[in-house]
């Protein structure tokens, strides 16, 4: 049977497969050759010198095994140590115990110094701590520096005001700073000298805007309004209003609650917007504490403007009734312009430990 062309064409593939195979062998080789040299110069045979020079390999000696040879020679001689005769030995122990004897009597003396020396340390410590403490209680009625930029805030919006005196600033005011103090220790205030002032208002609000910024950074909750400020007249509750204004900028809201407007009114801009200082006159706010348009239950600084003797027994009537509406102790301050003789009547408002302070 004559062989066709299929046949003859994979006899001519089969041979050139052949052929490829050895070559890619001899290839392969070679490579793995190179391979092993560089992993034989990596595993450090060759020698170091200067220059990281190396002996290059002969035909009689083509892997380095006399270099190699030579190497391990000079580290054996390195390792070797010298001879030391029995009788030195046992004078050496001996000088090692005296020397041990030795430095034991001086960490004992060490030990006795560094006890003087630890003794003497706390001592200084607690001379340090008693200086620390009794200036934290030197410092208790210092204000802190957010109450002194409320109090900036206020003077420069309202520095064109005639009641406020030109070039000084409220934060140097002495009764602000005895107010600050008896504030900050948790007693009520008792001010006879009459209505507030202008200094005395910004004082207590910045006072009461500062406590609000402590207590939200602490993570307590209140409930709105904060602070609710009685006054006698429309007048003195737009006054008091015009001082607090400026403190808008740290995020406290100021409403007044007085007759001059409606009282629907009112009520909406209460469902609006959630005050933290109230300004109102007593009858107002009892009508709406009636109505339900505010609460006043978590009160937790109440002041009272405008107790004279002259003021009659309703008024201090219609503030013990808001107090009585007030279920929390809050910080109260009161501003009594009267006689002595009436004077048992505003102090039965306050609640102990009680303050009195006075401008003059």
């Amino acid at each position: 049977m004559p062989k066709g062309e299929d046949a003859i064409i994979r006899k001519k593939n089969k041979s050139i497969r052949k052929k490829l195979r050895s070559d890619s062998a001899k290839v392969s080789n070679r490579i793995a050759a190179i391979i092993a040299q560089k992993k034989r110069r990596q595993s450090g045979k060759r020698r170091m010198c200067q220059g990281m020079c190396f002996s290059l390999p002969t035909p009689e000696d083509p892997f380095n095994d006399k270099q190699l040879n030579l190497d391990s020679k000079k580290k054996d001689k390195t390792v070797k140590t010298k001879k030391v005769w029995p009788s030195k030995e046992v004078n050496n122990s001996t000088e090692n115990r005296k020397d041990a004897l030795q430095n034991k009597g001086k960490a004992n003396g060490d030990h006795q110094t560094n006890g003087k020396n630890q003794e003497q340390k706390r001592a200084k410590v607690k001379k340090v701590s008693i200086q620390l403490d009794k200036e934290n209680t030197k410092d208790e009625g210092c204000p802190s520096k957010f109450l002194i930029s409320c109090l900036k805030t206020i003077q420069n919006a309202l520095h064109h005001k005639e009641t406020f005196e030109r070039g000084k600033p409220l934060f140097f005011d002495q009764w602000g700073f005895e107010f600050w103090r008896c504030y900050s220790s948790g007693k009520h205030v008792l001010e006879t000298n009459g209505h507030a002032t202008m200094e005395q208002i910004a004082w207590i609000g910045s006072a009461a805007v500062d406590t609000i910024t402590k207590k939200e950074k602490e993570g307590v909750s209140f409930t709105s309004p904060y602070l609710v400020f009685i006054v006698p007249s429309q007048e003195k509750a737009t006054r008091v209003r015009d001082v607090w204004k400026p403190l808008k900028e740290f995020g406290v809201h100021t409403v007044s609650l007085h007759p001059g407007a409606s009282i629907d009114h009112q009520v909406h801009g209460l469902k609006t917007c959630e005050p933290e200082f109230l300004i109102c006159t007593p009858d107002r706010l009892l009508e709406l504490v009636s109505m339900k348009a505010v609460d006043i239950s978590g009160v937790c600084s109440l002041i009272i403007d405008g107790l004279e003797s002259s003021s009659g027994d309703a008024y201090l009537d219609s503030i013990k009734s808001i107090q009585q509406h007030i279920s929390v102790d809050p910080h109260t301050v009161v501003f009594y312009g009267g006689t002595n003789a009436c004077l048992a009547a505003a102090s039965s408002l306050l609640p102990t430990p009680m303050c009195r302070l006075s401008i003059d």
